[in-house]
């Protein structure tokens, strides 16, 4: 049967695209290997537990499964081993050899299965997500039309993407996404660009102004020159900043893998030393046995996955261990404005009416007008007069200016709505108090809206970004912890520094494009700062990528932003980054302190082998027996609050 042809079935169509998606990351040997390790583990924990329940003994298969569990886990982790060897690199995987390697030798079949799943699961963890963040640039292709409309010979012709060159003129209506970077020619259009900038509200655009591919027009029609297309446009170039960054980014060096490169020659020395001394073959073997790092191994991944698991629990997603280490040195957390400190939604915060009109009639008149509206200022206009239980009738005609407002009759009386500077567009002037009052607003970050009622000005509506719950309070955390704060956004200054002084953020980078972004942040980890970022959107991913530690938000996020990240704040509450960030410190804390304890039990255990005190069947216990008590230390993170 071909399954690419069997559309009738949901569950067959999404696991064959979840296939071709990750395909070269499901048939990769290291998959093959963890699945089928972790699958025969599994299998000898459920056939060794089925015997509690009818008082038989377990029986020699047990034992096969977990020694086949412990080959096959271990086949690949030696093979790693050996590769790491060639390049003279330990890592963790030279001393897990050992470690399986020793416990196979005496018997030891789960323990060694156990250690090694443990390992290999890790590694398949940060696998999948590195397919996923690969994944993630092919969907910022779905932001571009497959085809596009261009106007060639004097014919408006149909054609395919791909086939788009610079000086094409494109025609682009309400509900289209633009395909290039461009020039509009002619026409007007509200475009929401904040996949690109940022920015919290759509802008109006006029001939002559600047257009950015993947944006989307909201309402109007332009007809665009092309200057870049491709991999040239700004959207192609968040694309290539993100792949690039992923390459460059310095990935963090574990504990373990630290500890690796002194511990393994160590341990084959003292155990070569100590046969070449006492010609005690077996007494070397007991050191090997004691010296196996099976309990080092369990000290760093146990207090990882127990981190990770308490910021789950708390509505946080941290994708892999190694961000938990780097989470506990950031010492620098940039933010997004719109989507991540705000919520992107216009808040109708003020209405000043003039010339005798109420404040009540005048948002009702508003409100009326734009009640079957579908942009994010007359949506803001309807829910703030709902809000005060004010009645909003239909209005007996409406009219959509596009990019200068709404044009209306509503209780037997002609409304006309629109930002001020667009007013002259139709040979109104507004007087010099009202584009004072509306200047004076603007240039504290907040959006105005004028009302004009049978040709006479009454009023302004003024609007601004909401702030996110817990923003301030989530600021105030990390301030207190010493860790600094910064804004860097694609929005304007006046808007930007009003959130910023409210919620007690001194340093601002305003207007700032993709790549600036990335600039900033690699500056701070130039002057030696570990930066996370904080963003939601397109183009925050190049930044994401970039920082020692991307954070997205997981309701507002984009799929590029989400997948892109280390960490996702499921909730979208920012006070969870302090609590996340809180706890990564005391898991780095509780590394140490199962490092400390391994230490100390493996001088006991050295010096009692030395003195052929232990065999190596009491190395083994001591060894086994050592094991809980980090487990129960790492177990602690879990329930932090």
């Amino acid at each position: 049967m071909d399954v690419t042809q069997d559309s009738s079935d949901p569950l067959v169509a999404t696991s064959w695209s979840f296939f071709r998606d990750y395909r070269e990351f499901l048939l990769a040997p290291g998959t093959f290997f963890t699945l089928a390790s972790g699958i025969l583990l599994a299998i000898a924990v459920l056939y060794q537990a089925s015997h509690f329940f009818t008082d038989a003994a377990p029986g020699a298969y047990t034992d096969w499964l977990y020694l086949a569990s412990a080959l096959v886990g271990s086949a690949f982790i030696w093979y790693s081993a050996v590769q790491d060897l060639r390049e003279g690199d330990f890592t963790a995987d030279v001393p897990v050899s050992l470690a399986t390697a020793a416990a196979i030798a005496i018997g030891q079949y789960s323990a060694a299965a156990v250690v090694a799943v443990l390992l290999l699961f890790g590694g398949l963890l940060e696998e999948l997500v590195a397919a996923r963040a690969d994944h993630a640039l092919d969907a910022l292709a779905r932001l571009l039309p497959d085809r596009v409309t261009v106007r060639r010979g004097g014919k408006d012709l149909s054609i395919p993407l791909d086939d788009l060159v610079v000086g094409d003129i494109l025609i682009v209506r309400s509900g289209e996404r633009i395909a290039v970077d461009g020039e509009i020619l002619f026409g007007v259009a509200a475009i929401n660009q904040s996949a690109i900038t940022g920015e919290s509200v759509p802008v109006e655009k006029q001939v002559g102004e600047a257009v950015f591919a993947g944006t989307l027009i909201e309402n109007g029609a332009i007809e665009v020159r092309a200057t870049r297309v491709g991999t040239e446009t700004t959207l192609g170039q968040i694309r290539m900043f993100i792949a690039d960054a992923q390459d460059e980014k310095a990935p963090v060096e574990r504990v373990l893998d630290r500890y690796a490169k002194l511990y393994t020659p160590a341990a084959i020395i003292l155990g070569l030393l100590l046969w070449w001394w006492t010609g005690n073959v077996l007494q070397a073997i007991t050191m090997l046995i004691v010296f196996c790092p099976c309990v080092i191994v369990l000290a760093t991944p146990t207090a990882l996955v127990a981190s990770i698991g308490n910021a789950a629990l708390r509505g946080s997603l941290v994708k892999k261990g190694a961000t938990v280490e780097a989470l506990a040195h950031v010492d620098t957390v940039i933010f997004d404005k719109t989507g991540t400190l705000t919520l992107g939604e216009l808040r109708l915060i003020d209405v000043v009416p003039f010339g005798g009109m109420s404040g009540t009639d005048l948002l009702g008149y508003a409100a009326s007008a734009e009640k079957f509206s579908e942009h994010p200022v007359g949506r803001a206009i309807v829910q703030a007069a709902t809000d005060r239980d004010i009645m909003i009738p239909d209005p007996e005609s409406c009219e959509l200016l596009t990019g200068l407002g709404v044009q209306a009759r509503a209780g037997g009386h002609a409304v006309l709505l629109g930002r001020p500077k667009l007013f002259s567009g139709m040979g109104i002037a507004l007087p010099e108090f009202v584009l004072q009052e509306a200047d004076a607003r603007t240039d504290q970050g907040m959006s105005v809206i004028a009302v004009m009622v049978d040709d006479a000005v009454s009023g302004l509506l003024v609007f601004e970004d909401t702030l996110r719950d817990n923003a301030e309070e989530a600021i105030a955390s990390l301030n207190q912890a010493g860790i600094r704060t910064v804004i860097v956004t694609g929005d304007n200054r006046g808007a930007t520094l009003r959130i910023a002084e409210e919620i007690g953020v001194s340093e601002i980078h305003t207007e700032m494009m993709p790549e600036e972004k990335v600039e900033i942040v690699r500056r701070l980890q130039e002057e030696g700062h570990r930066v996370a970022f904080v963003g939601d959107g397109v183009n925050d991913g190049p930044a994401l990528a970039v920082a020692d530690v991307g954070v997205a938000m997981g309701h507002a996020g984009t799929d590029v932003a989400i997948e892109t990240a280390d960490v996702v704040l499921l909730s979208d509450e920012l006070l969870k980054l302090p609590q996340i960030i809180g706890t990564s410190q005391k898991a780095l804390q509780t590394i140490r302190q199962n490092l400390a304890f391994a230490v100390g039990v493996l001088i006991i255990a050295v010096c009692l082998t030395i003195f052929n005190i232990l065999t190596p069947v009491t190395g083994a216990l001591l060894h086994e027996l050592s094991s809980i008590p980090v487990i129960a230390n790492s177990a602690r993170l879990i329930g932090l609050d």
